[in-house]
């Protein structure tokens, strides 16, 4: 007869789509018994991993964790949208309004890199009557040593909990969007690009994540970019 038996120490959580995980410690007498214990499953679900340690007294603990949801996982609480916005450096080079910021600040091309210089110029007019003539103000010039400039990404994530896999999942992947759900925001003359997605199998359902990403300030994802994926 089996002298195994369930210890104290149960842990479990359940998320706020449903995802519920529970860790059931076992005292078992053989390394045989570490692999049988826990057949019961707690509200239905299924093992996803089971670890074995050997105690002081020579007797081993087995501690079997169960994942998984009730119910088909296929409603509004099985799901969760994330917004997660940061800068990111690009060469200074693709700034839309480049022209401009060169010649506000001098800026000139040297090895295809636009580099600036350390003092500002001012266009005064020379005794020989020629205007735009440019002599140095003295003023130190803001970009210099510049070669990067920040840019606002985002990246808008829909997670979600299903039995089974959308047929239709893949059929997304480098379309765009101009809207989010749930009102996140998109700024203007800008939309998203929809980047391949994630699916994990928690137990008894399959964890999906869905990621959008957003285009260039003032520009949207063109045609030729994303035209040319391949699905």
């Amino acid at each position: 007869m089996s002298a195994s038996f369930q210890m104290l120490g149960l842990s479990g959580s359940r998320d706020e789509r449903g995802l519920i995980a529970m860790a059931l410690p076992f005292n078992c007498a053989t390394l045989d018994e570490t692999l049988s214990v826990g057949r019961v499953f707690p509200f239905g679900l299924p093992e996803t991993r089971r670890a074995v340690t050997q105690l002081e007294d020579g007797s081993f603990q087995a501690t079997v964790t169960f994942e998984g949801i009730e119910g088909s996982g296929e409603n509004g609480d099985s799901e969760t949208y994330e917004f997660d916005s940061m800068f990111r450096e690009e060469p200074i080079e693709s700034h839309p309004n480049i022209d401009k910021i060169k010649s506000t600040y001098g800026g000139y091309e040297r090895d295809g890199r636009i580099l600036f210089p350390e003092k500002l110029t001012s266009s005064k007019s020379s005794g020989s009557g020629l205007s735009g003539s440019k002599s140095t103000s003295g003023e130190k010039n803001p970009l210099f040593g510049m070669t990067t400039y920040l840019v606002l990404n985002a990246v808008f994530r829909h997670t979600y909990l299903r039995r089974t896999i959308p047929g239709d999942l893949l059929d997304r992947v480098g379309t765009t969007v101009d809207r989010l759900p749930e009102s996140f925001p998109t700024p203007a003359g800008r939309n998203w690009l929809v980047m391949p997605p994630k699916a994990v199998k928690r137990g008894n359902v399959f964890e999906i994540s869905e990621e959008w990403t957003l285009s260039k300030p003032g520009e949207k994802w063109p045609d030729a970019i994303y035209g040319l994926i391949q699905r």
